[in-house]
């Protein structure tokens, strides 16, 4: 079953028990006001009877009783009667002669309670204790058969209702239901329409700041997660391709030319390697890639443990120097802090630390001189700050932003500056998972400065 029809159902059930809770009350309180009525009249007939029939009680003469015994739950004939009882239970008066006498168990409980109501047979009867003009005790009875006529007419108005209610609730409900989760099936016909080669198709949120427009808003974010990766993907494999086809490329070439005729042992080696250089360039970009995309794809999968800050940077310095002999560090420290356990952050030392790596390798390859400055700032509530500085021609700022994105490389320095694109995009999306915000500024003497705040 749709929503539609079920809150069709759920409002049709509650608004038809609430109804029908009303209409019961109102049938009920009106037989009982009809009733209170029906034996207030009895109340006057017996106190009528009391005033004017008691007092000549003894004149009265009353013929023998003429009536039969009933079976049980008999129809009586007559459809009232008043009746006047002595202390002993019998009957002294009766304006039916032929009425059947009130059985003594009524009467006692008439006498006791002084006034008492109950049914003799079909009849609905109210009795009244009362004093006689000699003293004698008395009880008065006043029988009547109640007229349905009303009720019944009530009952059967307030049923008809009630399914004429249920009628126009259901028809009520279905239509408000509808008009309430239309901006769902309008979300659902746009959703239906956008397309994998097109995503840059959003949802209406309406003008209403209501759930189904905060739903529409967060569909639209998840569309705009979504059209990002699959940017990012185009991208990546573009790229990719890119990246890997030149190398090839060049090994191939390399290859072709040193095959084409005999050449001497040293043009061997110098062709195999300057192809075994390419092929270490090859790898290097490939190595990047996967730590890439295990960032990008599964990041919850990276453990982070504790690290000292300080034994890091040190052995990043001495990865730099063993991997890139050429490059040279220069670290400066600020006052170290008394509790070493100030200097421990949360990271994955082995990602951490190569983002270190690329960053200070980066800035040697622009710096004339192959070196890079390290300074750092310790903190006692864990905002260090990390300073990597370098004496390069610097960074516009138009560019700042950029280089953190995949495979983007400066026109400035395409033919001057080996590089993949990928370093500093690996840097950033290494440092995202850390927490560590990073930021590129100009150096007052020249170059640029990369300052990582941990938080």
């Amino acid at each position: 079953m749709q929503i539609r029809g079920r809150l069709t159902l759920l409002f049709l059930t509650l608004a038809s028990g609430i109804l029908a809770a009303v209409l019961f009350t109102v049938f009920w309180m009106f037989r009982q006001n009809m009733t209170e009525a029906f034996y207030l009249g009895l109340a006057s007939k017996a106190e009528v009877t009391i005033k004017t029939v008691l007092p000549e009680i003894e004149k009265v003469q009353q013929s023998e009783p003429a009536w039969i015994a009933p079976e049980e739950n008999s129809i009586l004939p007559y459809q009232d009667n008043i009746s006047i009882f002595n202390s002993n239970y019998e009957r002294v008066f009766s304006v039916h002669n032929e009425a059947v006498p009130v059985p003594a168990n009524d009467l006692a409980n008439i006498y006791t309670r002084s006034r008492y109501k109950f049914d003799h047979f079909n009849l609905c009867a109210f009795g009244m204790s009362a004093t006689g003009p000699d003293g004698s005790a008395y009880i008065v009875v006043a029988e009547g058969s109640m007229d349905p006529t009303a009720t019944t007419r009530l009952r059967n108005v307030l049923i008809i209702s009630f399914f004429l209610g249920i009628i126009l609730m259901s028809a009520t409900g279905w239509y408000y239901s509808g008009k309430a989760l239309e901006p769902v099936s309008a979300i659902i016909r746009e959703v239906e329409h956008i397309q994998p080669s097109d995503l840059s198709r959003r949802l209406q949120p309406g003008k209403n700041q209501d759930e189904i427009g905060k739903l529409a808003v967060t569909f639209n974010l998840l569309l705009e997660r979504v059209e990002r990766a699959f940017m990012m993907q185009k991208m990546f494999v573009s790229n990719v391709s890119h990246e890997l086809k030149n190398p090839l490329t060049v090994i191939r070439s390399q290859l072709d030319v040193a095959l084409q005729r005999e050449r001497s042992a040293s043009e061997y080696k110098n062709a195999l390697e300057s192809v075994l250089d390419d092929i270490r360039n090859l790898s290097e970009t490939e190595q990047r890639l996967l730590h890439l995309a295990r960032v990008y794809t599964s990041p919850q999968s990276i453990e982070l443990s504790d690290t000292r800050l300080d034994e890091l940077i040190w052995q990043a310095v001495d990865q730099l120097h063993k991997q890139f002999p050429g490059a040279r560090a220069t670290v400066h420290f600020s006052e170290m802090p008394e509790n070493g356990e100030d200097l421990e952050i949360q990271a994955n030392e082995p990602l951490l630390r190569m983002a270190l790596v690329n960053i200070m390798n980066n800035a040697c390859k622009y710096s004339p001189d192959n070196q890079v400055a390290l300074n750092a700032l310790f903190s006692p509530n864990g905002r260090h700050v990390l300073e990597i500085a370098d004496n390069g021609p610097g960074i516009p700022d138009e560019e700042k932003l950029l280089v953190f994105e995949p495979f983007y490389r400066s026109p400035r320095h395409l033919l001057s500056v080996r590089g993949t694109g990928i370093g500093l995009s690996l840097v950033k999306s290494i440092l995202d998972l850390h927490n560590i915000a990073i930021r590129i500024e100009d150096r007052v003497e020249g170059g640029s400065v990369f300052i990582l705040s941990f938080n």
